[in-house]
């Protein structure tokens, strides 16, 4: 039996016993959604209880003694979460206050799992800023047990000012003007010094060419192509060292014989020309990029694109060519587009699709103007995209030009500078 002053310490032990195990049960069923655990710190809490005893009276070891409960001490931080967005941007920050809970054992919050969205996430960072993080100080813990309730605010939504992605559409929205750089055109000429004057107003071009071997006297920047006219000895004579010459200033290209399926131009048969072009062009293969012969836009039968087909099956696979050479004359105005146009696909047709060069077209009539503004957009467009190079008929007075130093009214527009 223990002595009222034993009985006496052993209430008190049980009683503080009691009081942290009351603090613990108080939280356990805390809403585990509304907590978000940061950090946990683990504190020793001694509790001291002095007794008076009387000699002789004193109590057994195991009566008295000196309880530690352990104390788990959690600080809940602000947190910004990132979150996944379809069509509208918004950040939301949630923020909780700081708590103190004492149970005996502190319970595992699950952290719940962001889904990702089967939709097309927006990866574009948040506008809304989130606010800094504060120390938070750390609650002293007292020898004298008190009662603690936990508080825990609502998270705080935070509104954003929505960026709101809008799809455009390519099928209905019309197409912006295309930016000419004057790359594609060039300058059929006979005097050299209306190509620096087209390039002195302005004139966008990066190429020309004179029916001839000899470049004369071009400005700088223009890439001079020579064109074997003929087999005949007044044009092959010294071919060889003027294809070399131009090969050698930055020419990429050479120009096979003109209009060969027009009388009063080179006037071959398929087979003359598939030899001549054998003889004279394919020497430079792999040198430079050679041309078919220039075709008329005649449809006549053995002219245009039906003298071209049989100038291929005269090759019989052994004419050097990387790209095909036409030329075209017809009406103005948006008809007149239209036809020389649907040229341009049937010649890229003919040649097996390869890239077209137009080294010779012009409008008669009227509506010339017209016809220029449609032709120009076209050819500097994607669908027109296998015509590498082209060039007006031609650079001189009562054609791309007024005056010496004045371009007409279409010229304008061939320039670019209407």
């Amino acid at each position: 039996m223990y002595s009222k002053t034993s009985l006496m310490a052993l209430c008190a032990a049980v009683a503080v016993k009691e009081v942290a195990a009351g603090h613990g049960h108080q939280h356990v069923h805390a809403d585990k959604r509304e907590i978000v655990w940061a950090a946990t710190e683990t504190v020793v809490v001694t509790e001291y209880v002095t007794v008076t005893v009387t000699e002789g009276e004193e109590p057994t070891a195991a009566a008295v003694s000196t309880s530690s409960t352990p104390v788990a001490v959690t600080t809940a931080t602000r947190s910004s979460r990132p979150h996944h967005h379809t069509k509208q941007h918004t950040s939301v920050a949630s923020e909780t206050s700081t708590s103190v809970v004492i149970p005996e054992s502190t319970p595992s919050v699950e952290v719940p799992t962001v889904t990702p969205t089967t939709l097309a996430t927006v990866t574009r960072p948040a506008t809304t800023s989130v606010a800094q993080e504060t120390p938070i100080e750390e609650t002293p813990i007292v020898s004298t047990p008190a009662e603690v309730t936990s508080v825990i605010e609502e998270p705080t939504i935070i509104p954003t000012t929505s960026a709101v992605f809008t799809p455009t559409s390519s099928s209905s929205a019309a197409p912006a003007p295309t930016s000419h750089t004057g790359v594609k055109r060039g300058l059929a000429f006979n005097d050299a010094s209306l190509v620096q004057e087209f390039l002195t107003l302005g004139g966008q071009a990066s190429w020309a060419y004179n029916w001839g071997s000899s470049s004369a006297s071009l400005p700088k920047g223009i890439t001079y192509y020579p064109m074997l006219w003929s087999p005949a000895p007044d044009h092959s004579n010294g071919w060889d060292g003027f294809a070399a010459d131009a090969i050698s200033k930055g020419a990429d290209a050479l120009l096979s014989f003109n209009e060969p399926d027009i009388a009063s131009q080179a006037n071959m048969s398929p087979a003359d020309a598939a030899a001549g072009h054998i003889q004279w062009m394919n020497p430079y293969s792999g040198k430079a990029r050679i041309s078919t012969p220039a075709i008329s836009s005649s449809a006549n039968a053995n002219q245009g694109i039906d003298w071209l087909k049989q100038f291929f099956n005269a090759c019989n696979g052994q004419c050097a060519f990387d790209f095909c050479a036409a030329h075209w004359y017809g009406p103005g105005g948006a008809d007149g587009a239209g036809l020389f146009l649907q040229h341009l696909k049937d010649v890229n047709a003919a040649c097996d699709g390869k890239p077209v060069w137009v080294t010779e077209f012009a409008a008669e009539g009227a509506g010339v103007d017209e016809f220029m503004t449609t032709i120009v957009e076209s050819l500097e467009s994607e669908e027109y995209s296998f015509v590498e190079k082209y060039s007006y008929f031609f650079a001189a007075v009562g054609q791309l030009f007024t005056s010496p130093t004045e371009l007409s009214s279409f010229g304008k527009i061939y320039a670019g500078v209407a």
